[in-house]
């Protein structure tokens, strides 16, 4: 036995144990504990799935009592705004995302014991006819047959399943996977290293830019909110811009010259709205194109407060010009405005807080016929040749394909309703709201007889567990106050956040 100990082969076996044993407490300490410490300073739409990760770490360590937690994909955070629901509740429940994007209802069936180790008041699961994965799903000779096969390995391959949940799919569709998939979803669940990597640096370098940088590199704009309004990038929306400023210590600003020569002319006021308080004005040339730094004081700005007017005078350039988008109505546009461009920064969480801007409020300054041409060339025009397009043709053609039969479940329709048994029995108030859509696309199917059968299908199972359904999917008429053919711009979630707050009243109050 002792020469068993002393041996090579021995000696070799013991160090690989050691050191295999010290790097998974290693992974586990610094990716899993001391990595989510770090402070997240994203903005909105950012890092979706290190965001998802942090918010449900942090729902944990908040104790309201009345905890709402909306649940869904990318549908749920372009239909409901919790802060403004929460200020509108009083105390009677605090809202709270637990949504990412692309959210299947398989996604949320294997996050359900987190959501119920949670201990939340009420789950509202925000859903909408694209969320039920329609890749899979055919109809040959008018009856449905879903891809099981195909579903459970490309599932393995989706972000969800290998950062959230690799370890639970690994075990219940293993016979049903490739080598290269399970020892993938195997490295993933023994190494949180390896679920983390893809988003590891992003609230590091969100950190460096915010503290160390020149605020010239941003994914949102967070600055002073212009009267004329301002697109998500930064980008002025006309000539002339007027904003409030409180630069506290800041000595100077930048904002981006699309043209060269361009003609701008800055006038300070001593009061909150300008009027007849003017202090100074001075009209500047910026011979080169690009980011410039605007001194303050040079400007006539001698205080912390001010009132800022700037009215391009030459060199305004277009929104595609400035590559904001390529389909689409155009619309002028006139410099680029700085990360925090006079306010003084706040570093806070804002990754599910939602802002409006122009991207979207430019909606409601169009005719009926405007937005149809718009909408047209965005979401419809070659879009045989666009590849960002290719899911909403998909699920654009099952809904003309669905309107002419009856309707089937599968698995992903079952899952809301294993959902709703799973809740029912640990006591959980639960609920399905079928989100509002476009009304340019739920024409095409929200009369038929299947839109029924799923419907009846769904309340059917939920009543049974006595929780709640609602259908939403025709509530808004108005086309424009949607951006695409699923998601709300803000001001359609301002509209519907009165009626998504009945609902939750309705279903707390009750229990």
């Amino acid at each position: 036995m002792k020469s068993l100990f002393n041996s090579l082969k021995f000696r070799a076996f013991a160090i690989f144990i050691l050191l295999s044993g010290a790097t998974l407490v290693l992974d586990y300490i610094i990716f899993d504990k001391l990595y989510f410490l770090f402070p997240n300073e994203m903005e909105w739409d950012t890092s979706p799935w290190y965001n998802f990760e942090k918010k449900r770490r942090n729902i944990k360590s908040e104790d309201y009592g009345n905890q709402v937690l909306i649940a869904g994909s990318s549908v749920a955070l372009y239909s409901a705004l919790p802060e403004a629901m929460n200020e509108k509740a009083n105390g009677a429940y605090h809202a709270d995302f637990y949504s990412h994007v692309a959210m299947a209802p398989s996604d949320l069936f294997y996050y359900k014991d987190n959501l119920a180790s949670l201990k939340p008041k009420l789950v509202v699961y925000l859903v909408n006819f694209a969320d039920f994965q329609w890749e899979y799903v055919e109809f040959p000779n008018g009856k449905l047959q879903f891809d099981k096969i195909k579903w459970s390995s490309e599932f393995a391959d989706r972000f969800p399943a290998k950062t959230f949940y690799p370890t639970s799919y690994l075990f219940e569709y293993f016979r049903d996977l490739d080598r290269k998939r399970i020892s993938k979803l195997a490295g993933k669940s023994l190494f949180y290293a390896s679920r983390y990597r893809t988003f590891f640096w992003d609230p590091i370098d969100a950190f460096i830019e915010n503290h160390f940088r020149s605020g010239r590199s941003f994914h949102r704009y967070e600055g002073s909110m212009p009267k004329e309004g301002i697109w998500a990038k930064g980008w002025t929306v006309s000539a002339q811009t007027s904003l409030s400023c409180e630069t506290g210590n800041k000595q100077d600003d930048s904002i981006f010259i699309p043209k060269a020569n361009t003609k701008i002319e800055f006038s300070i006021y001593n009061n909150d709205s300008g009027g007849d308080s003017l202090f100074s004005r001075k009209e500047i040339s910026f011979p080169k194109a690009g980011w410039t730094t605007l001194d303050w004081q040079e400007l006539g700005a001698s205080a912390p407060r001010f009132f800022l007017k700037f009215r391009v005078l030459e060199g305004m350039i277009t929104a595609k010009e400035a590559d904001l988008y390529r389909t689409g109505l155009d619309y002028p546009v006139g410099v680029r405005l700085s990360h925090y461009f006079c306010k003084t920064p706040i570093y806070a969480d804002r990754s599910y807080s939602r802002k409006s801007y122009f991207d979207e409020t430019r909606f409601q300054k169009m005719s009926s016929a405007e937005y149809d041409r718009d909408y047209f060339q965005r979401m419809l025009e070659n879009a045989e040749n666009r590849s960002e397009l290719h899911r909403l043709r998909l699920v654009h053609s099952k809904k003309q394909e669905v309107n002419r039969l009856n309707f089937e479940p599968w698995l992903e329709v079952d899952r809301v309703i294993q959902l709703s048994r799973y809740f029912k029995e640990r006591n959980i108030p639960f609920l399905v709201v079928l989100s509002p859509e476009n009304p340019v696309e739920s024409s095409l199917y929200s009369k038929s007889k299947w839109f029924s059968g799923l419907k009846k299908y769904l309340k059917e199972g939920l009543d049974q567990n006595k929780h709640g359904f609602y259908d939403r999917t025709d509530y808004i008429s108005d086309k424009r106050l949607f951006f695409d053919p699923h998601h709300l711009t803000y001001e359609g979630a301002e509209f519907f956040q009165s009626d998504l707050n009945e609902i939750i009243l309705a279903n707390s109050n009750s229990r």
